[in-house]
């Protein structure tokens, strides 16, 4: 026979187990944002004016480019950045995606911003062979019992070490 306090105690306990699990639930279901490159805002992108800002200006503005174009000698930067936001186990869903190209003359002046059309992009797709390299390989059973008693080992007169 219970006491009407051995019930309340019993309710209490599993609407606090309830409540924990629905905020472990409601938290899994919260969106993790991930920022990616360097994302440029409006207010930093209108500090910047073609003819008027030099490379070193530009770098303390906007930072460091995301990428430099390698045949133009460094006179062409790209800023390239996201915004995305997963949930839970979900594919990321990409929020925001800007690219700025930058140029610049041979006295280090901007002369063009331009902003590209995200879309444009390619997908590229990753080579998946493998080089083959000298050597054995070796499952994770066999490293972890291949190290077993390696360390270990008594030191000998002469053996060197400290």
């Amino acid at each position: 026979m219970k006491t009407a306090l051995g019930l309340q105690t019993t309710t209490s306990l599993r609407l606090g187990i309830c409540l924990l699990l629905g905020m472990i639930f409601l938290a899994g279901c919260t969106p993790a944002r991930n920022t990616h490159g360097n994302l440029v805002s409006d207010v930093r992108y209108n500090q910047v004016r073609p003819y008027e800002t030099t490379r070193y200006e530009l770098r303390q503005i906007w930072g460091p480019p995301t990428a430099v174009a390698p045949f133009t000698g460094g006179d062409t930067w790209y800023y390239i950045g996201q915004k995305s936001e997963v949930m839970g186990i979900f594919k990321a869903e990409i929020t925001d995606r800007r690219v700025i190209r930058v140029d610049f003359d041979t006295a280090g002046t901007v002369t063009e911003i331009a902003e590209l059309d995200p879309g444009a992009g390619q997908e590229i797709d990753p080579v998946t062979r493998q080089t083959p390299t000298a050597g054995k390989e070796f499952t994770v059973l066999q490293q972890l019992v291949g190290n077993l008693g390696r360390f270990n080992k008594a030191r000998t007169a002469g053996s060197g070490g400290p």
